[in-house]
């Protein structure tokens, strides 16, 4: 058994430092082009699929009716999906249309709507089983909008700070 022992400059390091060639300077700028590039782009497309959502969202507001409904039955089922525990809430949410009264089964995202909360929602006055929640859709395209927005000025920050 032979036994190596190394001077401390012979010891291999990882990754570059300040004192690096120009080798390893151009691999940090090549890294930082592309945080930057992938940035932009997916700041660029969460912020357009995000601002679409939305206005589909703003467009059915003055397509549909609204009213309030009362969630009646709520179940919550437990589902292991890889490796994984999902908990899915459907909800029986009733609810008063211009002739006559109502429900329909929904899949829930909000975890803070309980059996008789009263949730406004949309309908479609032609078809009314047709229903959206303005609140959970809102959230979460909004929640996507604000995303890409913020990835994108990032990587507009990036852009500025990488020039000077």
């Amino acid at each position: 058994m032979a036994l190596y022992v190394y001077a401390w400059a012979d010891i291999p390091t990882s990754g570059c430092n300040v004192f690096s060639g120009p080798v390893c300077q151009e691999a940090e700028r090549m890294k930082s082009k592309v945080v930057r590039l992938l940035l932009l782009f997916i700041g660029g497309v969460s912020f357009v699929v995000g601002s679409y959502r939305l206005f589909s969202l703003f467009d059915k507001s003055n397509q549909m009716e609204h009213t309030v409904g009362v969630v009646t039955h709520l179940k919550t089922e437990r589902t292991y999906r890889h490796r994984k525990i999902y908990y899915e809430r459907t909800a029986r949410i009733e609810y008063e249309t211009k002739l006559y009264r109502t429900h329909v089964r929904m899949r829930l995202h909000n975890p803070f709507v309980f059996r008789g909360s009263e949730i406004s929602l949309w309908y479609n006055p032609d078809r009314t089983e047709e229903v959206t929640i303005p609140f959970e859709e809102g959230f979460i395209w909004g929640s996507l909008w604000a995303f890409g927005a913020l990835c994108f000025f990032l990587g507009i920050v990036n852009c500025k700070i990488s020039k000077i």
